[in-house]
């Protein structure tokens, strides 16, 4: 699905080619522009010779009161309770319903231990506050939580450990191509839905895969899940539905879909 981009952009968003919607005034040295044509931004491109980072990243984008950035060192708390609340079902399914609370304290730890981590982590901010969180990767990331069995049987049990280890196990096994970036996780807190949070989030990690040069994005959904008609919403396809007896016994559902978007 192509987006619509507005004619009009500010200097920041043409020198940095960012996929941000700018509605600051026309400024006077791109008068020149055509502003009978709308055009979609190109992606960033490197140029041989110069320097890149491992986990370079798109600049800060700004949409209305949204605003999207990297996860900072204040965030860990709020990050934390979102992921676990993203994956509720799956989570009071490996650890149990009273475990829940437990398990959000148990993850922040995780989450605030692992800074090898933390540039897949992006925030949505409305008007100042978190609102809402994401979790993405690529082909060249495959570092793994700072995952600590004993620590995980002070707060789940022996039983709640297993589950969560059988959970892990479920989603590590994900093949990200080359050109490929994978959406992990997207959570809103239930303050802010109907916001555009979720939207905005998606299109940032538009953005970040087309800063790395991916030509796709992807991320698994339950078949029974509302969110399958807002992912098609922005442009992404079912492409196969999968699922195992394992994916079942590990998550409580065995029905999904492999959803992608084209860039």
């Amino acid at each position: 699905m192509m987006l619509n981009w507005e004619p009009r952009y500010c200097i920041y968003c043409v020198q940095n080619q960012v996929s941000a919607c700018c509605k600051k005034s026309y400024p006077e040295d791109l008068k020149d522009m055509d502003s009978t044509k709308t055009t979609e931004p190109s992606a960033v491109t490197f140029q041989p010779g110069t320097t890149r980072s491992r986990f370079q990243t798109a600049p800060e984008t700004e949409q209305g009161p949204i605003q999207i950035r990297k996860m900072e060192p204040q965030d860990i708390e709020f990050t934390g309770r979102i992921i676990v609340e993203a994956f509720h079902d799956k989570v009071e399914h490996a650890v149990g319903k009273s475990r829940m609370e437990d398990m959000t304290q148990l993850f922040t730890k995780i989450l605030r231990r692992s800074t090898h981590l933390w540039h897949r982590y992006h925030v949505a901010m409305y008007e100042g506050k978190p609102a809402g969180a994401m979790v993405i990767k690529f082909h060249d990331d495959n570092a793994i939580e700072d995952f600590q069995c004993c620590e995980t049987l002070s707060h789940v049990g022996c039983w709640g450990c297993c589950g969560i280890l059988c959970m892990l196990f479920a989603f590590t096994d994900i093949s990200i191509g080359a050109a490929e970036c994978y959406v992990d996780t997207v959570g809103v807190d239930a303050d802010y839905r109907g916001k555009g949070i979720g939207k905005a989030l998606m299109e940032r990690a538009d953005s970040e895969a087309r800063q790395r040069g991916c030509t796709s994005v992807f991320l698994w959904v339950k078949q029974s899940n509302r969110a399958v008609r807002l992912y098609e919403r922005q442009g992404f396809v079912i492409t196969h539905p999968f699922g195992t007896w394992f994916t079942g016994f590990a998550t409580g559902c065995r029905d999904w879909y492999n959803m992608e978007k084209k860039l």
